[in-house]
């Protein structure tokens, strides 16, 4: 007489095994879902930065009295655009930051003013929360 598994222990075996595919499937859908959505996410920041342009409607000037710089931006696209910094580029590598929260709504002209810049520079970048979108500028003494 040959012994066989009894049947409560192959019920067992079978659940265990069953719930163990389905942890590992679980963990693998779970990770892969949330690898989409952050792409999808991405996809959608580059989509909004798609048709982002701007320009500098006037000569910046710079006041060295009131240590300002000053010029009117435009929006040339069909999208808002968020300005978010302001970098300036100084001799010798020097750099300085200013972090910015501006608004530059679709088709419109805005004026823009930076004070606490130091004489000296050689350039500006105005840089946009698109990656692609900024522009280098240079500014004249008034």
């Amino acid at each position: 007489m040959s012994k066989a598994l009894s049947p409560i222990v192959a019920s067992v075996i079978l659940i265990a095994t069953t719930m163990a595919i389905a942890g590992i499937l679980s963990f693998w859908a779970g990770t892969f879902v949330e690898k989409k959505v952050t792409e999808t996410e991405n996809v959608t920041t580059d989509i909004s930065c798609l048709n982002a342009r701007f320009s500098l409607f006037t000569q910046c000037k710079y006041n060295s009295q009131t240590r300002e710089i000053s010029f009117i931006l435009e929006n040339q696209g069909t999208q808002d655009i968020n300005l978010d910094s302001l970098y300036v580029f100084y001799p010798d590598n020097n750099l300085r930051q200013f972090k910015l929260s501006l608004k530059l709504p679709a088709n419109q002209l805005i004026p823009f003013k930076q004070g606490d810049i130091d004489p000296g520079f050689l350039s500006f970048q105005l840089r946009t929360t698109c990656p692609t979108v900024y522009k280098d500028f240079s500014c004249s003494s008034e």
